[in-house]
């Protein structure tokens, strides 16, 4: 799947409580050994709260900017519709690929963020069909994830940190206007993220 050692790969985690409430989000996953994966999540986030409550989840594997963005910025609650429910790992459907994992350890990076080391327990592929590599794709991606950060340093007041990642979304939707289609989903999702920015401010 292209998940080399030590590389970082945009994901989207799923997990759920004791009360089997599911939950989904975007997140950057390393590949650490032939079976372990890094999780960093927020402090703050469900995700974080989730894998220390029942150590389960899933790493979905998604060629889909709608679900980055929708799972990114949930206006609600997780919808039930996203989901294909299993005894204790929910996933999502239209997946291309799951990897279950356990949580093994859990070290602190940061005041707020936690890192759990993961044992990957098993895989399964849903869509085995090759794709080529759209730079649309990928800035959009990258602009979900910059935007989130935006948010986070909005809430506390860093505006150093703001501006810095306004300008990386700003490249982002360079590479997307001049790639994507006016009616592609890419072209899409950026405008769904500039409103959201605009609404911030």
């Amino acid at each position: 799947m292209g998940f080399g050692l030590g590389e970082i790969v945009e994901i989207i985690i799923t997990s759920q409580n004791l009360k089997n409430e599911p939950n989904a989000a975007p997140m950057g996953v390393a590949r650490r050994g032939p079976r372990t994966i890094e999780v960093k999540p927020f402090l703050e986030t469900t995700t974080y709260r989730n894998l220390r409550e029942t150590s389960k989840g899933v790493a979905n594997i998604s060629y889909d900017v709608d679900l980055f963005l929708e799972t990114a910025f949930k206006d609600e609650n997780a919808k039930a519709e996203w989901f294909e429910k299993e005894e204790d790992s929910p996933h999502l459907k239209g997946a291309d690929a799951l990897l279950y994992f356990t949580v093994l350890g859990e070290t602190k990076v940061s005041e707020s963020r936690a890192c759990f080391l993961c044992q990957v327990d098993a895989t399964k592929v849903l869509e085995p069909f090759p794709r080529v590599f759209s730079r649309g794709f990928a800035a959009t991606i990258e602009a979900v994830i910059h935007v989130t950060r935006i948010e986070a340093f909005m809430r506390e007041g860093k505006s150093d940190e703001v501006e810095k990642y306004l300008q990386k979304f700003r490249v982002c939707k360079e590479v997307v206007e001049r790639v994507s289609p006016k009616e592609s989903p890419n072209r899409r999702v950026m405008k769904v993220l500039e409103e959201k920015i605009l609404r911030w401010k």
